[in-house]
């Protein structure tokens, strides 16, 4: 498995030239699952994990795939002109794609691509949309075989 901590990372600082508010939250799935629709800060993101699968590439080596969706939130206010919610979404869209794509995260590591998106929930108030991403690692820091079993350790009460 590997951390998605980079990516939130990668996506908090507001990239130079955009035009808009940028996230005021970039966060993982547990910030997600408590965020509350009445007290969102928006425009936030989320990191998400989809879905990672791995395959054998040699000895104590793994070609580890893995998904992730950027959920971005951003206001759906009724004083937008009509299809402006739509372009400012595509904003944020756009900005996090650029920010992704041809990212250089770690020697072994594929670069990212693009899957495309969805819609979420579309409300009076806001829009949660998904991008979903891939990537492939080439896993090698296996930890070593422990050592052979010498001993029983005692935790807590002695019976």
């Amino acid at each position: 498995m590997i951390s998605l901590t980079p990516v939130i990372t990668r996506l908090q600082p507001k990239p130079e030239g955009f035009a808009h508010l940028w996230f005021r939250q970039v966060a993982g799935a547990a910030e997600f699952a408590q965020a509350s629709a009445e007290a969102l800060p928006l425009p936030a993101a989320w990191i998400i994990r989809e879905a990672d699968g791995a395959r054998s590439a040699g000895e104590r080596l793994a070609r580890v795939t893995l998904s992730f969706n950027v959920v971005i939130a951003v206001e759906n206010a009724r004083r937008h002109k009509p299809g402006e919610t739509d372009d400012i979404l595509l904003a944020y869209r756009w900005a996090v794609k650029d920010l992704l794509l041809g990212w250089e995260r770690a020697p072994g590591e594929r670069p990212l691509t693009f899957e495309g998106g969805r819609a979420l929930e579309v409300t009076e108030r806001d829009v949660f949309w998904a991008d979903k991403y891939v990537f492939d690692a080439l896993v090698d820091n296996w930890l070593d075989d422990p050592g052979p079993f010498d001993s029983l350790n005692h935790v807590g009460e002695k019976l």
